[in-house]
């Protein structure tokens, strides 16, 4: 018989360190390997952990702990400082069936009363994803070192990885868990039939004016690879480039974008001038779907909405004959956008603040890129949005059964039906960029 207490319970599955307690950095990695004894005097508490643990506790969460650290460093410092709470230690993130025999161990074994993963690197959301549960990315630790595995220091890295939630401070994870829908990414919150005026920076943790002039850059939804949570909007950005989108899933992303918009007016000290978007290529199918979306926010800005002046200032080349999509890397991606997507002529942008709409947002190529072409032009202020962030991959936990049979270890990769929105399990074949053997269910 099940314990209905059980099914009952929600979870925080907590990383510790850089979540927890301020100690990523590595001059604590002897004591975190547990080759050296703990020092809990060098052990620094983040403020308010202590409270975020009690607090989530009255909202009805359980809390587990799961490090990557050895048990002589994680036991001693969470039976000091957060009451003996159950943690897991050397779970080795983001090894979804270590975390998952470990909470069977402790009688946990309804994957859908496990609301969060917390923590601090991208090896915690990769966790979460594997398990596919909503992720919170924690910024309130400040690294000394940047440290390569763990992509601590390494922002960009993180974000790439595509947690559902970022939180800049225990009162940002708090209202996360208290109201989760009002805090999804603008457009993901939108697909759900509720108001957000989330969005994410892709590129750093905050926007810092040079020369007085700022360039800044948001996303408003994920695409990703691979397994995730339910909240995440790829098959709505196939569906956006298809033939066949809906009039309602283009009219939901209008109201999205408006309702971000509305929030930049809102909180600005200084008033934007132009909005824009990036157009699709003559040669792109569907044809002229940024085009359509753009028209249809036009309507609404025309009525009285904002005070924006809606402008289409970019053209590509007439000889272009490829696409940002196909450039190999970021510096390709720039190249490309420089030489084929200019400004209109005559387009007066000199002491204008323009906010530019685009589909997606990559390596943030095309936003640099444009951004340098209205700098030459005079402009102040750049805001880049961009509808869908796409994220890094993730492998799921499921083998090949063909290659097991054949005494190989493969993964097998959650990919997307693009015509239909439908996803699957596929062993990738090298040509797609895989080393599998072609398998698909």
């Amino acid at each position: 018989m099940i314990n209905k207490t059980l099914i009952d319970k929600k979870y925080l599955l907590i990383d510790l360190d850089g979540t927890l307690v301020d100690t990523a950095d590595l001059d604590l990695k002897s004591m975190k390997d547990g080759k050296i004894e703990t020092d809990l005097s060098r052990i620094r508490v983040f403020e308010k952990a202590t409270n975020f643990i009690a607090e989530s506790r009255e909202l009805g969460f359980e809390c587990v702990i799961v490090s990557d650290s050895h048990w002589k460093y994680v036991n001693p410092i969470v039976k000091k400082f957060f009451g003996g709470i159950v943690a897991l230690s050397l779970a080795d993130k983001p090894n979804t069936l270590k975390t998952l025999n470990f909470l069977r161990e402790q009688s946990i074994n309804h994957l859908e009363n496990i609301c969060y993963v917390i923590g601090d690197s991208w090896l915690d959301i990769e966790l979460g994803r594997g398990l596919q549960i909503p992720t919170i990315l924690t910024g309130f630790y400040e690294a000394r070192a940047l440290e390569i595995r763990d992509g601590i220091g390494d922002y960009v890295k993180n974000i790439k990885s595509g947690s559902t939630y970022y939180a800049e401070s225990y009162t940002d994870v708090l209202k996360i868990l208290k109201n989760p829908l009002d805090n999804l990414l603008c457009l993901e919150a939108r697909f759900r039939g509720v108001n957000s005026h989330t969005a994410r920076n892709p590129r750093c943790p905050s926007d810092k004016p040079e020369n007085g002039k700022s360039t800044s850059h948001r996303v408003l939804a994920r695409q990703v690879s691979g397994e995730c949570d339910q909240y995440h909007a790829t098959e709505k950005y196939f569906e956006f480039n298809r033939l066949d989108r809906s009039q309602q899933l283009l009219h939901t992303i209008r109201d999205a974008v408006l309702i971000y918009i509305e929030e930049v007016l809102s909180y600005q000290s200084f008033s934007w001038h132009i909005l824009s978007y990036v157009p699709d290529k003559s040669t792109t199918q569907p044809a002229n779907k940024m085009g359509e979306l753009f028209s249809l926010i036009t309507k609404q800005i025309e009525q009285g909405k904002f005070n924006l002046n809606c402008l289409n200032i970019f053209e590509w080349s007439d000889e272009v004959s490829s696409s940002t999509r196909k450039q190999p890397t970021a510096i390709d991606r720039r190249r490309f956008v420089k030489n084929n997507l200019n400004l209109c002529t005559g387009v007066d942008v000199q002491n204008k603040n323009v906010i530019i709409l685009d589909d997606q947002y990559t390596t943030g190529a095309t936003a640099n890129a444009l951004a340098d072409k209205l700098r030459v032009r005079g402009a102040q202020n750049i805001l880049f949005i961009a509808l869908f962030h796409l994220v890094a991959p993730v492998n799921s936990s499921k083998l090949c059964p063909d290659c097991s049979a054949k005494g190989l270890v493969k993964q097998l990769q959650v990919k997307i039906n693009r015509q239909t929105g439908n996803k699957f399990y596929s062993c990738v074949l090298p040509k797609f960029g895989g080393n599998g053997c072609g398998y698909t269910e």
